[in-house]
């Protein structure tokens, strides 16, 4: 594997938790005009798929869990070109977190590249919002016209033992759960760590959604969405707001960016690890 060192964004505090983002797969050229709302001219990206791992003095948190649907792959082969999957544990494996290791999961939304392993986690506490699960059973009783809303869906999800949330929820010291309702889907939300790092799930598919189309500063809402262009501004205005402008400090998890902006390693099969943060003794990743 090859690995490359960067700067450090600077905290501003002392940090209870090291985090890494994980990349378990990636397709070449997905269309820009699915990550930017009415911009249908902007090529093609390179987009990972990938979930969060933190880890504390003792605990072992996910941040999703991604997916392996050799099926699905196929599909999004077909569509998007050259693609790349490994199943989640595996990628775990790689940075030494075996599945009983993990203790808490924590689930943006309800899609299937996002919870669609959370049975390769039988030990850990599932926490997701209320309005995401409610909304989904609703959607699903709606007649097929309306599949549209469950299209992305993981539908087994409501049968497991969740946590539900109701709006904010405080999981341990230092990392948080907030509502993001009726943007990506109707009970999106976000995981905020030390106060200093946002995980926004599908809210930010690229940095550009955030800094602007070629960094024009003009915010691009997502274009993949059941909610509202309105409310997704509001949202990213507020996050931004809670980063004090540092869109480094938001953690999207389609953008490949990510590997440029932190310190990573490359494995030969191209997948990709992100070191953001080390606290509590954690070893360095990045050689």
């Amino acid at each position: 594997m090859a690995a490359r060192r960067l700067r450090r964004p600077a905290t501003g505090g002392v940090m209870a938790w090291s985090i890494w983002i994980l990349e378990y797969g990636y397709v070449d050229r997905f269309p820009a005009s699915n990550l930017f709302a009415a911009q249908p001219n902007e090529g093609h990206r390179r987009m990972p798929y990938c979930f969060g791992l933190l880890r504390s003095a003792g605990r072992c948190v996910l941040v999703d869990t991604g997916f392996f649907d050799p099926a699905v792959h196929a599909r999004l082969t077909a569509k998007y070109g050259e693609t790349r999957w490994l199943p989640p544990v595996d990628v775990l494996a790689r940075v030494g977190v075996r599945p009983s290791q993990v203790d808490t999961i924590l689930l943006t939304h309800n899609h299937f590249d996002h919870a669609g392993c959370v049975a390769d986690f039988p030990g850990a506490r599932v926490w997701i919002q209320r309005r995401e699960i409610e909304s989904y059973l609703a959607a699903a009783a709606r007649p097929g016209r309306f599949e549209f809303l469950t299209r992305s869906c993981q539908p087994d999800l409501p049968a497991r033992d969740l946590t539900l949330a109701d709006g904010r929820a405080e999981i341990a010291a230092g990392l948080a759960l907030w509502p993001a309702h009726d943007t990506h889907t109707a009970g999106s939300q976000l995981v905020v760590v030390d106060d200093t790092w946002v995980f926004p799930g599908d809210n930010v598919y690229s940095y550009e959604n955030l800094e602007g189309i070629r960094g024009d500063g003009v915010l691009a809402p997502i274009a993949m969405t059941t909610g509202s262009a309105t409310r997704w501004l509001d949202l990213a205005d507020e996050m931004l707001t809670t980063v004090a402008g540092d869109t480094g400090r938001i953690l999207p998890f389609h953008e490949a960016a990510v590997w440029d902006r932190f310190p990573s390693v490359t494995f030969e099969d191209g997948l990709h690890v992100a070191e953001v943060s080390l606290a509590g003794g954690h070893p360095s990743l990045v050689i």
